[in-house]
């Protein structure tokens, strides 16, 4: 159906008059009358009957009416979403980090950009490294920030060194491990560490590392979250591999112990990865190039 006519059709049925509905689309009266008979002709059906100088709606126009306005909606949305590509200072980016990058490197990132471009929305998700990188590749996010090796990533997306993350290895006070100088990746294997899931960008380095040294890792228990692993290290449940970032509150203040690892030096990347094809909003392009001032925009 003509659009042109639909909008026609949906100012009659919102003024139940064919002549005011005239006036205010600047149209003759008989071309209004016009324009809903042909509409009833293409469809087969009444859309409208005359009740004395009323027009009302039949069953068939109501149901018209419920798609065409749906149609402008979305005609509408489109307008704005064009719009936003088009304009830097709104629109929406969507973003995902893994724990480390999220929690303790972007907000201090986010406020300084805010402060730049307050219209745009920041649609923020904490996720593990895997699921990140599967939310890029189904066109999801518009970014996400990752922790492990650029090498280990998928070669269908784009990828930026960010920063490098330390892991460090920790313990309460007064576990038997205080009094080492150094700990073995041997010491590590078995049913001694509190570790993240598998996919998480530290859980993947460490097995890694181990692996080279054919260890295999065997947790002692295995949780989501920083700092739930942070809670069962300071109670003496286990040891912990974790981001230096994740616990310099905890070694200030004496609640956690670092002990030196003896033959492994674990610095993963925290990388910056996007579709190479996803059209980016300006705001999006404006993003990338507050965090690398000196790179182009990605496409």
């Amino acid at each position: 159906m003509n659009l042109q006519n639909l909008r026609v059709f949906l100012k009659v049925a919102e003024l139940e008059h064919i002549t005011r509905a005239s006036e205010e689309l600047h149209l003759t009266q008989p071309a209004v009358t016009k324009i809903i008979q042909s509409l009833e002709q293409e469809a087969h059906l009444e859309l409208v009957e005359r009740q004395g100088r009323r027009i009302v709606l039949t069953h068939a126009g109501r149901v018209l009416q419920t798609y065409a306005r749906q149609m402008f909606s979305l005609e509408r949305e489109m307008d704005d979403a064009l719009a936003a590509l088009r304009d830097v200072h709104r629109g929406e980016i969507k973003l995902a980090a893994n724990t480390t990058a999220g929690v303790y490197l972007l907000p201090s990132i986010v406020a300084r950009f805010r402060s730049l471009y307050p219209q745009v929305a920041l649609n923020i998700s904490i996720l593990n490294s895997q699921d990140i990188i599967d939310h890029i590749l189904d066109w999801s996010l518009d970014f996400g920030i990752v922790e492990g090796e650029a090498s280990q990533l998928p070669e269908s997306l784009n990828v930026r060194f960010f920063t490098r993350d330390t892991l460090i290895l920790v313990v309460p006070p007064g576990h038997p491990w205080c009094g080492y100088e150094k700990i073995s990746a041997a010491e590590l294997g078995d049913n001694v560490l509190v570790v993240r899931e598998p996919g998480s960008g530290v859980r993947d380095m460490l097995e890694r590392e181990l692996a080279c040294r054919d260890i295999s890792l065997k947790p002692l228990l295995t949780l989501t979250d920083n700092e739930a692993i942070k809670q069962m290290v300071i109670s003496g449940v286990g040891a912990a591999v974790v981001s230096f970032l994740t616990v310099q509150r905890e070694l200030a203040s004496g609640d956690l112990v670092q002990i030196p690892l003896a033959d492994m030096k674990l610095q993963p990347e925290l990388s910056f990865i996007q579709r190479p094809d996803k059209q980016l909003s300006r705001a999006a392009q404006a993003f990338f190039s507050f965090l690398f001032p000196l790179a182009e925009s990605p496409a």
